[in-house]
């Protein structure tokens, strides 16, 4: 027959206490309302001090004693605590978890077969859609508990393949189809595969583009130069070197590769106007 727990602790000190407490809290109150009443002047000063410090006193002795007590009956509380724990608690606390490991064993191994019932499933479906090499059974996502249904996760598992399906023939129909193929396998994300892609093909275009034109600019600035040397350095079979000739010419440059041809022309001693 089991033990009724309401009546197997029980403190019966406490009420004692709590009725002195009630007696000695009108005599205090007394005290406390006197106190009050008196009337605090230059002539009274004195007396409601000393009347206050009585009070002081008082409480202060009280609260030794409240602290003794306070003492005495934790010392008592340790004492049946410990007992509590030895008996009681323990034995609880040792049962419930000894129940928890069993039950998680028992929980854990069908969450397991439930798993492996759904990897098989997944496995099939990857098959039929040829998706296998793409993704694998953890892009998935699924949130496998007891209660979830096979029904429910089955049903996830077809919608998350026929997903993935879609996406591969959009993306065979991309410009850059290989590209957003290596793209899509990191992150299962069609638009931003594709965005990634479009993006980096404008950058190494803009690049290339920015090189062709440093290319081409340093192409004029050669031919220019090449110019101006046929133009300062007639053939010898026609002038002699020491010959001063007088040649005008226009040019059309940048404001550094000007510089530039007029030092050039310093550093020759070339004249120029």
């Amino acid at each position: 027959m089991e033990n009724n727990t309401n009546e197997l602790i029980v403190l019966e000190q406490l009420p004692i206490i709590k009725a002195t407490l009630e007696n000695l809290s009108v005599e205090i109150k007394e005290k406390v309302d006197r106190a009050n009443s008196l009337v605090v002047n230059e002539e009274t000063v004195k007396e409601v001090k000393q009347v206050r410090a009585n009070l002081t006193k008082e409480f202060n002795e009280l609260e030794e004693q409240r602290k003794q007590v306070k003492s005495a009956i934790m010392e008592k509380y340790d004492e049946f605590e410990k007992i509590y724990k030895d008996n009681v608690s323990n034995l609880y606390k040792q049962a419930d978890a000894d129940l928890k490991e069993k039950i998680d064993n028992v929980e854990n191994q069908l969450k397991q077969e439930k798993q492996e019932e759904l990897e098989l499933f997944a496995k099939e479906y990857f098959s039929v859609n040829q998706i296998e090499d793409i993704v694998c059974f953890d892009d998935i996502g699924l949130n496998i508990t007891l209660s979830a249904s096979m029904k429910s996760l089955k049903e996830q598992i077809i919608a998350f393949c026929e997903k993935i399906s879609s996406d591969l023939k959009l993306i065979e129909v991309e410009e850059y189809k290989d590209e957003i193929l290596v793209e899509y396998k990191k992150n299962l994300d069609f638009t931003k595969s594709k965005l990634d892609v479009i993006y980096r093909h404008k950058e190494l275009d803009r690049l290339r583009k920015e090189a062709e034109e440093i290319i081409k600019e340093e192409q004029e600035e050669q031919k220019m130069v090449e110019k101006v040397e046929d133009i300062i350095t007639p053939p010898k079979e026609i002038f002699d070197d020491e010959q001063v000739l007088k040649v005008t010419f226009t040019i059309e440059t940048t404001k550094s590769n000007i510089v530039e041809l007029k030092n050039w022309l310093k550093e020759r001693g070339i004249k120029y106007e």
